[in-house]
């Protein structure tokens, strides 16, 4: 009764996915590839959570990301079915996606919703195509999915006594369906027997643990995980001499080779199963290999470091790297922006701020309209797990890479120029016992340029908890023990006010502060009405107004200033209705990862759990919550979050990718309307967007009327910028003519004037 009951679950559960291009964009890495299939005119490569497809003929990319429907889930398998001109992708979970012709993409959840099948033996191994049909081994059996009605037939459980067994590989082979499985060797049926269904119609003929089976030349092979090759005898599978270097990951056959993937070593063999290449490194270089195939006479190998490599068969001289344009890797903890750029950080800690494993990733630079270009370990001078990345606003051509492990390296026009350390700088050398003796490191969660150049370093784990680099390369340390004696725990994220106030959060005394001015030093914490003393994110907004993110919560601090003060203010709670009217604090019981500021004063917020908001510069309306129900965010774990301030663009950093929301473009205000235009001017024919007018103050008041004087559009800025989408306040689009901008300061003591034309 279960199996007819899952069979009946199967069939249904499965629906159309959403395409985000207009307003996203994905930001990827195709470096870690985990499997390969090919068509006659295409090589499909699937990455972690996304696919490229590289065209033979033209040698061009074309991905499917998130942003095309796919669901940002770990990708298992991948086949691309030539007869229904249909690619198919399997993921750990069970989840399964089918991309047609036209790059629509259906999603089907009846596995990944199954509570029958527990969560861990849902993955999805291997697909084989015959007919409509395709068969597909998975961690409980065998299911089946018809490609022509899109939906799933029969599902096979092929253990003893019916129960569920991990079904690590199939094939088809002379009218019988065989499933190599781990634990119940390999099994076989008449794939014309309409009772497969029932598991005693499955013979066991031997009873080894299977990776890979394979038909090639009128001959079925298989490898066990002892790594020797077997070949089907008349009643068993008969062990030959051959052993692989390391355990099969892939088999892959062609009318002219057989190809073997292992993690040190590819194989290839002719048609007597002669080894005719093996291929352990290429260029000097060897890689962990994960997949093969040949296509005519290129080999297409998989790796995880360096995505793709094609080698011509006939002139091994010839061969390239085929990857799609993306960041070095998809986990990205950190990062951030300047103009018309993206800079990318690698490593983590967990709650606590410990970094370990230490993690050793480069980083990745993003110019607009440009290709990516990844820095390697040995690039940032091998500084280990990247908490924070700081640009330099007089020069974004320098940053500063704030290591949880070893210093903090300055980055000049695209090199690592000096590694900042104890033995160069004012930066300690903290050290803890272990078993293998003194363990010594530099633990830097951020830094943080001031007005007049300064760059402010927090260090955790040392009395010396802030340090200053001026612009002439002067360092100084300040003790802030003596004022607050457990100064010495874990700094988190830090800010600067405009009058040069230093305020960092830390992990369990609230927020400390710091005025350079007069060497004050203070401790604001939960008598001062924070949530608690965990403070993971802090950001000061256009107004002046510390926001303070907690892992159970939210602040805001309306007048920083006053901590430094005998009489300091209370952080306050921003109270909302929530959906069913009732009075809730925002972000009550969330973790606040990252908060940042737009320049018309709005607040994204990063969480742990929730996915990314937009509120308004109050906080008491939310405008978007981003997850991964409505966006194609591949997680609900934000790590980080960027603003690019030229483009608009909100860049999302999670450990499964990164994406970015293109917002309306906007400005901080300016101290005078000096620098008032708008644009795109003219608007020409096409233009479907929004006209940006900025360099305006605070507040500032735009009327636009037509070349007579009448007024079609009227509109107050919250920052230094607002947009419009060249409509009426009847809601129709303006006619073709010139149009005239009136700006008033909000005091009125400031006015400006500007033309803007449109054209139809």
């Amino acid at each position: 009764m279960k199996k007819l009951i899952l069979l009946l679950i199967l069939v249904g559960n499965f629906c159309a996915a959403q395409d985000f291009s207009d307003s996203w964009e994905g930001l990827f890495s195709f470096t870690n590839i985990i499997d390969i299939d090919e068509s006659d005119d295409a090589v499909y490569a699937a990455s972690e959570n996304a696919v490229f497809i590289y065209d033979l003929s033209s040698r061009t990319f074309t991905t499917l990301t998130t942003i095309n429907g796919l669901s940002g889930d770990e990708i298992s398998q991948i086949h691309y079915s030539e007869a229904k001109s249909t690619l198919v992708i399997g993921y750990e979970n069970g989840l399964l996606q089918v991309v047609d012709a036209r790059g629509n993409v259906t999603s089907v959840v009846a596995i990944q919703d199954k509570q029958v099948i527990a969560p861990d033996d849902k993955r999805i191994n291997e697909f084989k195509e015959s007919g409509d049909l395709i068969y597909i081994a998975t961690d409980f059996g065998i299911a089946i999915y018809n490609l022509e009605r899109l939906e799933f037939d029969d599902t096979y459980f092929i253990g003893d006594n019916g129960e569920q067994l991990e079904v690590n590989t199939i094939e088809i082979f002379n009218n019988f369906l065989y499933a190599g499985t781990i634990n119940g060797g390999i099994r076989r049926a008449s794939i014309v027997d309409p009772f497969l269904i029932d598991f005693a119609n499955w013979n066991q003929i031997n009873g080894n643990s299977w990776d890979e089976l394979e038909s090639f030349n009128n001959r079925l092979f298989a490898t066990a995980v002892n790594r020797f090759l077997y070949e089907e005898g008349p009643v068993d599978f008969l062990i030959t001499s051959l052993q692989f270097p390391g355990r099969a990951l892939d088999f892959h056959s062609s009318d002219q080779f057989f190809t073997v993937a292992t993690s040190s070593a590819v194989l290839v063999y002719d048609l007597s199963f002669t080894e005719i290449l093996r291929i352990t490194t290429v260029d000097g270089i060897a890689y962990n290999y994960t997949q093969a195939i040949t296509v005519g006479n290129d080999l297409f190998i998989g790796t995880e470091e360096a995505g793709m490599i094609r080698i011509d068969l006939l002139n091994l001289t010839d061969f390239e790297f085929v990857v799609a344009d993306g960041p070095s890797r998809n986990a990205a903890f950190t990062v951030a922006t300047s103009p018309d750029e993206l800079w990318v950080g690698y490593g983590d800690y967990d709650v606590f701020y410990n970094p370990f494993p230490l993690e050793q990733f480069g980083i990745s630079h993003l110019v607009t309209d440009e290709n990516w270009e990844n820095f390697s370990f040995d690039d940032i001078l091998n500084v280990r797990s990247l908490g924070s990345v700081t640009i330099n606003p007089s020069n974004p051509s320098e940053i500063f890479l704030n290591s949880m492990n070893d210093g903090l390296v300055q980055f000049v026009n695209g090199a690592a120029v000096t590694l900042f350390d104890n033995t160069n700088s004012s930066l300690i050398l903290s050290e803890v016992p272990t078993n293998n003796g003194p363990f010594n490191f530099q633990r830097l969660p951020d830094s943080e340029f001031d007005s007049e150049g300064n760059l402010w370093v927090s260090q955790s784990l040392d009395d010396n908890s802030l340090h200053r680099r001026t612009p002439s390369g002067q360092w100084t340390a300040f003790d802030l023990s003596d004022e607050i004696p457990e100064v010495a725990q874990s700094t988190t994220k830090m800010v600067i006010t405009d009058d040069g106030k230093i305020i960092y959060g830390t992990l369990d005394i609230g927020i400390v502060g710091f005025d350079p001015a007069n060497s004050m030093t203070i401790n604001y914490d939960e008598d001062n009405n924070l949530v608690n003393n965990y403070i993971a994110s802090l950001r000061l907004d256009l107004n002046g107004q510390l926001w303070i993110g907690s892992n159970l919560g939210l602040r805001i601090l309306f007048n920083p200033n006053s901590m430094f003060t005998d009489t300091p203010s209370d952080a306050r709670s921003v109270i909302i209705e929530d959906t069913n009217g009732i009075a809730r604090e925002l972000l009550q019981d969330e973790a606040v990862l990252d908060i940042e500021v737009d320049g018309n004063n709005n607040k994204w917020v990063a969480t742990a759990s929730s996915g990314a908001f937009l509120f308004s510069p109050s906080g008491r309306e939310t405008i978007f919550q981003f997850t991964t129900d409505n966006s194609p965010l591949p997680t609900n774990s934000i790590n980080d979050i960027a603003i690019d301030e030229a483009t608009g663009k909100v860049y999302f950093a999670t450990n499964n990718g990164i994406v970015a929301f293109q917002g309306e473009r906007s400005s901080k205000p300016e101290d005078d309307l000096e620098s008032v235009r708008a644009f795109p001017n003219p608007v020409r024919p096409g233009f479907d967007g929004n006209v940006t007018i900025d360099g305006l103050t605070d507040r500032a008041r735009v009327k636009i009327t037509d070349i007579e004087g009448n007024l079609v559009y009227e509109a107050v800025s919250q920052g230094g910028s607002i947009p419009w989408d060249t409509r009426s306040f009847s809601g129709n689009k303006v006619a073709s003519g010139v149009y005239l901008l009136f700006i008033s300061t909000s005091d009125n003591i400031e006015t400006a004037v500007s033309k803007l034309m449109i054209v139809r």
